[in-house]
């Protein structure tokens, strides 16, 4: 059973970041440039709300899902490698988990502004211009070029931390004492 929980546990974890990544790319190098080609204004702002708000939520379903299977992995860790002593932070498993950990609060951050101000301000002001309402260009290139340094940063910090991730799964390398 205990088998079967660690498989289950990392089956989430990485269904979880599949729903995460997956998305981020889509949007990056599918979505933006394809948007583009749309001319009709109203059309592909209309678009951009739709599959950025359902990225949303698959992209919170996903961050659910590494948090569920995660959590699991991280309370069973030394159970799971037979492992009765030492301080966590005594092994390289520990270390690596503690820098994930502070990178994954960085991504958040960096997606949540992205998310919550960035990303809305931009449609709302292509729905703007799409009305036929005045907007600064240097407004929508500033909120252009800002979104798209949270994007890039945001998906390289999280292909940092499956880097860090995939570390921690070596066990040869990740369970050794410093």
């Amino acid at each position: 059973m205990e088998n079967f929980l660690h498989i289950a546990a990392v089956w989430l974890h990485v269904l979880g970041i599949a729903l995460f990544v997956g998305p981020q790319f889509f949007l990056a190098f599918a979505w933006v440039p394809a948007s583009r080609r749309i001319e009709d204004l109203p059309t592909r702002v209309a678009a951009m709300r739709t599959i950025t708000t359902r990225f949303g939520w698959i992209g919170g379903i996903g961050l659910l899902l590494i948090l569920i299977g995660g959590s699991y992995l991280i309370a069973d860790w030394r159970d799971y490698h037979n492992i009765d002593g030492g301080a966590f932070l005594d092994y390289r498993y520990g270390v690596i988990f503690v820098i994930k950990m502070v990178l994954l609060v960085v991504m958040i951050m960096l997606v949540g502004l992205h998310m919550f101000v960035v990303g809305p301000s931009q449609v709302d002001a292509m729905e703007e211009q799409a009305r036929g309402d005045d907007v600064p260009p240097i407004r929508l290139r500033r909120l252009r070029i800002t979104s798209m340094a949270l994007s890039i940063s945001g998906l390289i910090v999280t292909l940092i931390i499956m880097g860090f991730g995939v570390s921690l799964g070596a066990a040869e390398y990740s369970i050794q004492r410093f």
